[in-house]
């Protein structure tokens, strides 16, 4: 059975990232294929102690300030970079970067895409997934048998969200938060029933909406977050659901519709990749800059033309996970990770 370490990432700006992104997400999917025995996870600042490790795969989290005196305590047979950020490109920060670049062409993020470069090999990493999500795909499982069920969705498409995102596109003249011109798009045109709409959390959600036209002001909803359950009933009475990039190109969202029976409307995913593979024939990708009301169109025919394309969807992301949870009992996610592991 391998062995693990995983070396929490650092501070980035002052800004110390939560435990999740610094080791733990990658730590409990490791537990729950190998047992707790056979993987750590520990600061690079316990290096600086007494005792020496011996483990098969080495992940480091970046940035980080371990040193080469700092790796002569660790005996190992693979290192592997790794970090959560939303960001396309590394923050290599206070990091040794020419010292770790030259032990390890691995590099994993959340996701990947295949106009990142040769730099490094690139690799995904196990995501968190919401706690409620499990629950909530068994108990439509218990009710509905199947999320293939179009006769109960009333709405064409949805979205409940937070404008205060930071991923921005090019419309014609100029750069727009992609989940403003969404809306905007969908507010302005009456040809869809739409339910959802953005959370007002903050001065600068206020500010947007101080912004917005008159149509886009009403889906600016007043509360200031939604329940799981309650965000999660929306995708299961639409159609598609609406997957815009946030901070980064891809979202919880993306399974979370899945899981709803709803057909992703998503950026662009078609030369990106996540270690549990989202289903690319099954989902409607709107490209850069382009608009999204085509999309949403082209998802309710992809719907109308094969009524059973949520289960296809539902079927290929199951194959990896159980009800949105990692499961031992398959083991084509694991092996996919660890194949990641042994390129060279």
């Amino acid at each position: 059975m391998p062995s693990f370490l995983i070396i929490e990432a650092g501070s980035l700006e002052g800004h110390r990232s939560g435990r999740g992104a610094r080791g733990r997400n990658l730590e409990l999917f490791l537990r729950e294929y190998y047992g707790s025995s056979s993987v750590s996870t520990i600061g690079v600042e316990t290096l600086s102690g007494s005792r020496c490790y011996n483990v098969d795969h080495l992940f480091i989290g970046i940035p980080s300030n371990i040193s080469r005196n700092d790796l002569k305590r660790i005996s190992f047979r693979k290192i592997h970079l790794f970090d959560y950020g939303d960001h396309e490109k590394i923050i290599w920060g206070n990091t040794e970067k020419e010292l770790l670049a030259s032990m390890t062409k691995s590099y994993l993020k959340s996701w990947t895409q295949k106009n990142w470069g040769d730099e490094f090999n690139w690799g995904t990493l196990p995501i968190r997934r919401h706690k409620w999500l499990s629950f909530c795909a068994k108990f439509n499982n218990l009710i509905k048998g199947s999320p293939c069920n179009n006769q109960e969705r009333p709405f064409d498409t949805t979205f409940l969200g937070n404008p205060v995102v930071s991923w921005q596109e090019n419309y014609g003249t100029m750069n727009r938060n992609t989940r403003i011109q969404w809306l905007e798009e969908i507010s302005a045109d009456n040809q869809f029933s739409f339910s959802g709409g953005f959370f007002m959390r903050g001065a600068n959600a206020e500010g947007m909406k101080e912004q917005a036209s008159k149509n886009l002001k009403q889906l600016f909803l007043k509360k200031g977050r939604a329940h799981f359950i309650s965000y999660f009933k929306l995708m299961l009475k639409a159609k598609s659901a609406l997957a815009p990039p946030g901070n980064a190109l891809w979202s919880y969202r993306h399974y979370e519709a899945i899981y709803a029976g709803s057909i992703p409307v998503s950026g662009d995913f078609r030369e990106a990749d996540m270690l549990v593979p989202l289903p690319m024939e099954g989902m409607a990708h709107v490209g850069k800059g382009e608009q999204v009301i085509p999309h949403i169109q082209k998802s309710l025919k992809m719907l109308k033309d094969n009524p059973r394309l949520p289960n296809e969807n539902l079927e290929s992301v199951e194959r990896y996970m159980t009800n949105g949870l990692y499961d031992r009992k398959k083991s084509a996610l694991i092996e996919r990770f660890m194949s990641q592991l042994e390129k060279d």
